[in-house]
């Protein structure tokens, strides 16, 4: 069997639960830790999920596990300098939970991190391949609403 990439997920919050079924359909990957600083979704979210390794601080995760890719699902103004800190490990990947960033600025310093490392960034904007959001951008390309 070919070696899995190891996944570290930032963040327990709701979202990451998302993050975690995605990897779970995934054969080539398996979520080995997990990082939060609230204690109660941290544990909460590991034990649903089986993952042992539990870390309050991101940075320590980052620093102990051998990480090929790291899912982000922190709050939005923590995307940026979660983003660069994970960068800076240089996993394979990092995929960032939308939106990219609160600022034009932080978004150029996550791709500036991304490329000084070279490290695949991908922002999770899935849902502009929706059918219902396809539709409604043709209808306000059409002028029929908005």
């Amino acid at each position: 069997m070919a070696e899995k990439y190891r996944v570290g997920i930032i963040g327990c919050g709701s979202i990451a639960n998302y993050h975690m079924n995605g990897w779970n359909g995934v054969d080539q990957v398996e979520v080995v830790a997990l990082a939060d600083p609230v204690a109660a979704a941290r544990e909460d979210f590991g034990e649903r999920h089986g993952i042992a390794q539990r870390y309050e601080d991101f940075r320590q995760m980052l620093d102990a596990e051998a990480l090929d890719i790291v899912s982000i699902c922190t709050w939005h103004k923590l995307h940026a300098p979660v983003t660069i800190a994970a960068c800076a490990r240089k996993p394979k990947a990092v995929l960032c939970e939308k939106p990219m960033a609160t600022s034009l600025g932080d978004c150029d310093d996550m791709l500036i991190a991304a490329r000084r490392n070279r490290v695949k960034l991908a922002i999770a904007h899935q849902r502009r391949f929706n059918p219902a959001w396809t539709l409604a951008k043709e209808l306000v390309a059409a002028g029929a609403i908005g």
